[in-house]
Order: C-alpha cells, then structure tokens, then sequence
C-alpha cells in the first residue's frame, strides 16, 4: 500500500482516504488510524476523516493478511491548517470603526 501524495488540509474538512494494493486495487476493510482515531474503508478502498485541532498527524493504513494475500502496513503525515476564515484579522466594530 504505497503512498502517492503529501497532505495538508483545513481544520474540519472532511478528508477522503484511498487504500489500493500495489496493483492498484482497492483494499476493502483496511483500518485507517490515527493516534486519536480509527476507520475502515468501504468495498471501493475509501474512508474518510475529519481533523478538529491542527497539527501534525500521522495516517496510517493497515489490513490483517488473508490466507491469499498479506499487506505491508503504509504512513503518511497530514498537516492541519487553520482554516483561512480562521486567520482573518478582525475589526472591532464601535464608534469610527463601523463601515
């Protein structure tokens, strides 16, 4: 389960995760995790997350072998942003600052 891209992300946005083998394949029942929380992906290899605080953190995809097939665990760091709403300087509103 190779992994394909860096991620960076806003607080709150719902994140889709793909899991596929190395024959670009999607793994069903892969458990997605971080250190807070986990999820599996659907028959098509996808989840999703969604990360509330900013931060480093690390995404890791995993699947128990079957009698046919055993897979090697893959990681990735996800950066959490603030979102840009977020980092908008604001304006106190009183008088000589109201537009």
């Amino acid at each position: 389960m190779p992994i394909t891209r860096q991620l960076r992300i806003d607080v709150g946005t719902e994140m889709t995760v793909r899991v596929r083998d190395d024959r670009r394949q999607p793994v069903e029942g892969a458990v997605v995790s971080t250190e807070t929380k986990s999820t599996r992906t659907d028959d098509h290899g996808l989840c999703t997350l969604q990360f509330g605080v900013p931060g480093f953190w690390k995404l890791t995809a995993a699947k128990s072998p079957t009698n046919r097939v055993a897979y090697t665990p893959a990681s990735t760091l996800v950066r959490v942003v603030p979102n840009a709403a977020a980092l908008r300087p604001y304006r106190p509103i009183g008088p000589g600052n109201a537009t």
